[in-house]
């Protein structure tokens, strides 16, 4: 999200330049687990105008005495991707810390529900309202995609372990797929899982064209292997959970 703020910020300054007003940058922050400490204290030094976080590092932000004192001046609060969070626990560890900003700011910050898929629409709008509070705007422009969706199997029969020549079949079609396209997201469900593709993956195409993402591998590597994906520079990321 930092990443898409970056390019209309800059425009809108371009635009007050050209027309000769004078515009201070805008600022943004990221806040999550991963960010480093110089950067937190440059956030509390500095604070941003528009800050990106979790609701995880929220809750953190609001138990200590500094960063409280910048989220005093929060005026619009976005919840994006709403209908992730919103029927689990960590949805409603999220609507307490949105209450708790609601004592902190000196006026009541505008909420803002963001999401594609989210549905009913109107429940979803009350759990971002909260309760005891006016019913919501909803803006509601449809959500309708074209898809084009296949289900997939080896050619070989189904057992309960897969054999080395089904592997093969498997990893075969994923290339056929791959070079028909110009990226590719492969989702599996442990780390190890996605190693061992990725690297099955590049024995067919090349290492540099194939690449992994999961929970176990640093920072510095994710945040390599999601760049070369939007550049264009692999083909394939094969992925865990950690990619969403």
């Amino acid at each position: 999200i930092q990443k898409n703020l970056e390019v209309p910020l800059g425009e809108i300054l371009q635009m007050a330049a050209e027309r000769g007003i004078l515009m201070p940058p805008i600022r943004t922050a990221v806040r999550t687990g991963d960010t480093l400490m110089p950067e937190r204290r440059k956030m509390l030094i500095c604070p941003p105008h528009i800050l990106v976080t979790t609701p995880e590092s929220l809750y953190i932000l609001l138990t200590a005495e500094k960063s409280r004192g910048i989220l005093r001046h929060v005026e619009t609060l976005i919840v994006d991707e709403i209908h992730a969070v919103a029927d689990d626990k960590r949805g409603a560890h999220l609507t307490l810390s949105l209450e708790r900003l609601e004592e902190l700011t000196y006026l009541p910050a505008v909420r803002i529900g963001l999401s594609a898929t989210q549905k009913p629409i109107e429940e979803i709008a009350r759990f971002l309202a909260g309760n005891g509070r006016p019913d919501p705007v909803i803006v509601n422009v449809g959500h309708g995609r074209k898809l084009d969706l296949a289900v997939e199997v080896p050619a070989s029969s189904l057992e309960a372990i897969a054999t080395n020549e089904m592997w093969d079949e498997i990893y075969t079609r994923i290339v056929e797929l791959v070079q028909q396209h110009r990226s590719t997201l492969i989702f599996v469900n442990t780390r190890r899982l996605a190693e061992r593709i990725s690297h099955r993956l590049s024995e067919r195409l090349g290492e540099d064209k194939v690449a992994a993402h999961h929970g176990s591998l640093s920072r510095k590597l994710r945040l390599t292997a999601e760049k070369k994906l939007k550049d264009g520079d692999i083909k394939v990321l094969v992925a865990t959970a950690s990619l969403e």
